[in-house]
């Protein structure tokens, strides 16, 4: 199992383009289900094994509601003011900064779930692992193999237009002619990006063979793992790749946000504003207490 399943169900809302406050309250309700089905895709969960992760995940989406949405409602506040005006590199580094440590503190509670996990794996489960790894990676780089670059750099445009088009309302043609001229600096990426899965799935799928019947060492090598994923696993050709793409995000998004007209940037505000209410809300709908453990699998 990949424990990073459950990191992107549980970082979905973040990941949405918001056309409306409703689709993210939907999916936010859903997160439960959508971590289970992920898992499934790769353990054929017993009963022990589901009620544990069911309980589990209950918890950790209850710390979400009522400590992290705040933290969004928050930030949420500070782009309406922000972006009234424009924007610079520096704000929106700054604003993807903080999104990463929300992901490094989900992160950092999902390393104990999904130890237990993996721990619990009986032979067949782990036996089927090694076909799932390899059929998700080959589908994650077949998104970009085959493709020409124009093709590639076509769809960077098309899907960014897309995401930004949900905020702002539609694009204009100065605006999608400068989407454009900047897709030419786009950067395949998901072959390199599946070679380094399989590389870090590989030495996790030894760790549980080798390390499985010690919880304690197992452990601690799988959090070492994890935190291994970017410094080692990358390596530096993907690193740069990644560096490069997320710097061309950052510089249209800078350039696009200073260059809404007047509808489009109340067009933005209001998405905003409804966004930060609907998280508002989802807050208020969180239990009056934390739901029940779900105990241990192994280390009990």
């Amino acid at each position: 199992m990949s424990y990073g399943i459950l990191l992107r169900a549980c970082l979905l809302l973040l990941l949405l383009n918001v056309a409306g406050g409703c689709s993210v309250k939907l999916a936010y309700n859903n997160l439960d289900r959508f971590a289970r089905w992920g898992v499934s895709d790769y353990v054929d969960m017993n009963k022990e094994q589901r009620a544990y992760f069911d309980a589990q995940v209950a918890q950790l989406l209850y710390w979400h509601r009522t400590q992290q949405l705040p933290e969004y409602v928050d930030l949420l506040k500070t782009l309406s003011v922000t972006f009234a005006d424009g924007t610079d590199l520096t704000e929106i580094r700054g604003i993807g900064d903080r999104m990463y440590l929300w992901y490094e503190e989900i992160e950092d509670r999902l390393v104990p779930i999904a130890t237990e996990m993996l721990l619990s794996l009986d032979e067949e489960q782990v036996a089927r692992l090694p076909e799932k790894f390899e059929r998700d990676n080959e589908e994650l780089a077949e998104d970009e193999a085959g493709l020409a670059e124009t093709e590639l750099q076509q769809r960077w445009l098309e899907e960014y237009r897309d995401g930004m088009s949900r905020f702002t309302g539609r694009l204009d043609k100065p605006q999608l002619d400068y989407l454009a001229a900047q897709s030419v600096n786009y950067i395949p990426q998901y072959e390199l990006w599946a070679d380094y899965r399989a590389r870090w799935q590989a030495d996790l799928l030894d760790l549980i063979r080798e390390h499985r019947s010690d919880p304690e060492i197992f452990a601690a090598q799988f959090r070492a793992l994890v935190a291994a994923r970017i410094p080692v696993y990358y390596g530096e050709e993907l690193t740069a790749v990644f560096a490069h793409n997320e710097k061309l995000y950052q510089e249209v998004t800078v350039w696009l946000l200073n260059n809404l007209s007047p509808k489009q940037r109340s067009k933005l505000l209001e998405n905003i504003s409804d966004l930060a209410i609907t998280f508002r809300e989802l807050r208020t709908d969180a239990p009056a207490t934390a739901p029940p453990s779900g105990g241990c699998l192994v280390r009990c």
